[in-house]
C-alpha cells in the first residue's frame, strides 16, 4: 500500500501563523530570520494547493481573510499540539514519563511493592507501573530478555549483568507448635534447631528457605533433616501448629496467619554468629539496557533505600 505525503507541511503553517502575527510578508520574513522572497512563495504555493486566498495583501501589508481566519484556527491546534508531542516524547528521554514493568518475587509480602513505587509515581504523574509475579529464576531471565525493566526480589544475585540496590530485610523466624520444647525460649540458635525435622513449603519462597537453612546448618557442623510438603509456604505453617515439625519463614509474612493458626504456634527468632537471619530484598535492573524512565526511578530508590 503507497503512502501518502502529508498535503501540508509544518513550516508553512508556521509561516500562515507569524504572518497574521506581524501583519506583512516583510514583517514575517524578518521575524523569521529568512528571505522574504521564501515566504512570500511558500505562501503562494499553499494558497494555489487549497484553491482560496488565506491573506488579503494591500500597500499596508497582509490581513487575513475569512478563510485564513479558519485556516489559521486550525493551524494553530496542529502547531500547538506539535509543540506538545514534542515536550511529551521528549520526556520519555529524560526519564520523566514512561510505563514501567515490574516483576515481584513471590516470597515478597503483599502490597509492598506497590506501596515504595506508588509514591513515586504521586510525585512523578508521568510515570505509571504494571506488575507481575514470578519465581526468581523467571525474573532473572525476564531481566536478561528486557521482557521485563525493574525486578524485587531477594539478594544477592549472580553474575555481572544485572546491577542491584537493597531495599529492606526481613528476618526469618523458625515456627512450631507452642508445645514444643524450645517454643518459650524465644530466641534459638541453628544449632540448638539441628534436631527438629524442618518443613519445606514446594514454592520459591521454601527454595529460597531450604537454601539459607542448608547454609546456616553447615555453617554450624549440622545438616539439618527436611520434608518437602506438596504446599506452599504460608501453608506449612498449619503443619508445624499441628506438631509436625519446624517450619521457617519471612517474619512479615506473620500477619497473614489466620487467628486460629497463630494461637497454636510459637515464634523462635533465629540468631548465630552474624545476628539474627533475614532474607535481604533488593531492586535490579539490567546493567546496560535500562530505560530512561526507569533509571529516573532507580535514582529515587537508591536515595530512599536506608529508609526502607
Amino acid at each position: 500500500m503507497s503512502v501518502r505525503r502529508p498535503p501540508l507541511d509544518l513550516r508553512e503553517l508556521l509561516f500562515v501563523r507569524v504572518i497574521a502575527r506581524e501583519g506583512s510578508i516583510h514583517g514575517a520574513a524578518r521575524a523569521l530570520g529568512g528571505k522574504q522572497s521564501a515566504v512570500s512563495r511558500s505562501l503562494r504555493l499553499l494558497e494555489e494547493r487549497l484553491g482560496v486566498s488565506l491573506f488579503r495583501r494591500t500597500s499596508s501589508g497582509a490581513r487575513l481573510t475569512p478563510a485564513g481566519v479558519a485556516f489559521l484556527r486550525e493551524a494553530e491546534k496542529l502547531l500547538d499540539g506539535t509543540v506538545g508531542l514534542y515536550e511529551r516524547t521528549r520526556r520519555w528521554s529524560r526519564g520523566e514519563t514512561g510505563v514501567i514493568s515490574v516483576g515481584v518475587q513471590g516470597s515478597i509480602p503483599p502490597g509492598r511493592i506497590s506501596a515504595i513505587l506508588e509514591s513515586y509515581s504521586l510525585a512523578q504523574p508521568g510515570i505509571s507501573f504494571t506488575y507481575r509475579d514470578n519465581a526468581k529464576k523467571e525474573l532473572f531471565q525476564a531481566l536478561e530478555q528486557e521482557e521485563i525493566d525493574l525486578a524485587i526480589m531477594t539478594l544477592p544475585l549472580p553474575g555481572s549483568m544485572v546491577a542491584t540496590v537493597p531495599l529492606w530485610s526481613d528476618r526469618v523466624v523458625a515456627i512450631m507448635s507452642a508445645e514444643h520444647p524450645i517454643a518459650q525460649v524465644g530466641t534459638a540458635s541453628w544449632a540448638e534447631l539441628h534436631d527438629g525435622i524442618f518443613l519445606i513449603g514446594k514454592d520459591d519462597t521454601g527454595e529460597e528457605l531450604l537454601a539459607l537453612l542448608m547454609r546456616k546448618m553447615r555453617q554450624a557442623g549440622f545438616v539439618p533433616v527436611t520434608r518437602q510438603e506438596a504446599v506452599r509456604s504460608l501453608r506449612v505453617v498449619a503443619l508445624a501448629a499441628n506438631g509436625s515439625g519446624i517450619a521457617l519463614l519471612p517474619d512479615a509474612w506473620l500477619g497473614f496467619l489466620p487467628a486460629a493458626i497463630r494461637e497454636r504456634i510459637a515464634v523462635v527468632e533465629v540468631i548465630d554468629g552474624d545476628g539474627f537471619s533475614h532474607f535481604a530484598y533488593g531492586a535490579a535492573w539490567h546493567r546496560e539496557r535500562c530505560p530512561p524512565a526507569a533509571r529516573t526511578v532507580i535514582r529515587f530508590l537508591e536515595q530512599q533505600a536506608t529508609a526502607f
